[in-house]
């Protein structure tokens, strides 16, 4: 079996993620939120994405969300090594997000504030979670951990700092998981689950730049979105500073 057969490079294209929105809907699950109450008489999945490298890949697939008539939920960083939220870009995508009917919630990062606690936990997401309202004008109610380790998956509590836990123990016992983590399902294929008749509650994760318009491998993908990203700000940087007088090489004269 090849890497590409392997690791299902073909799923993982805008293609593809509209035909497994489709096949959701198809399978009669009805998208909500983690903060609605669970039915266990109700099919349901709870569709949610960590935006963690690239917020236009993460634009991409709220659009295709949004023309297919489903509801996801968008966690944004506050302290990511990939993006400013609150460059005007990214605080206009983060709106334009919402704008398209979706749910934005806090993708908080304990490593970052050192956090080995869970009072110090319960303090440092309120603290995030209110810069992050005041700033963009937003009310908050849920969070997810940022890459998870061993103490983080220790705290099954349903709510922290005021904000509902997505990793709580409330979750775990009353909905199955798929996600894509590091390019590839990582525990079974999306598409498998969402045919799969004894699944009747999921919640769904994705990561934007785990996803491209071809099929790629994961590293690739990756490097793809870095490429775009680096790209257009170095476009913007250099189209901002010629139009304030600065030559580009091609125009200086000897």
């Amino acid at each position: 079996m090849t890497n590409r057969e392997k690791y299902k490079f073909d799923d993982f294209t805008f293609t593809n993620y509209r035909k497994l929105i489709q096949l959701a809907k198809a399978q009669g699950f009805e998208f909500i939120l983690h903060k609605d109450e669970f039915k266990a008489e109700r099919k349901d999945i709870i569709w949610r994405h960590d935006v963690e490298f690239e917020p236009d890949l993460a634009l991409k697939m709220a659009q295709i969300e949004h023309e297919e008539g489903v509801q996801a939920t968008y966690f944004f960083q506050l302290h990511s090594g990939y993006y400013n939220l609150f460059d005007q870009h990214y605080t206009k995508v983060f709106h334009d997000i919402e704008a398209l009917g979706h749910h934005c919630g806090l993708h908080f990062d304990c490593r970052y504030w050192g956090i080995t606690d869970e009072v110090q936990l319960n303090g440092f997401i309120m603290l995030d979670c209110e810069y992050l309202e005041k700033t963009l004008g937003v009310e908050l109610d849920t969070f997810s951990f940022h890459n998870t380790t061993p103490f983080t998956q220790s705290c099954l509590e349903y709510r922290y700092g005021g904000l509902i836990n997505v990793y709580s123990s409330y979750f775990k016992e009353h909905y199955n998981y798929c996600g894509d983590s590091l390019g590839y399902w990582r525990f079974d294929r999306l598409e498998e689950v969402l045919q799969d008749p004894e699944v009747q509650h999921l919640q769904v994760l994705t990561h934007d730049a785990n996803w491209a318009d071809e099929p790629l491998s994961p590293r690739k993908r990756f490097s793809k979105a870095m490429r775009n990203h680096a790209e257009r700000l170095i476009a913007g940087q250099v189209n901002g500073l010629h139009s304030k007088g600065m030559l580009c090489p091609d125009d200086d004269e000897d």
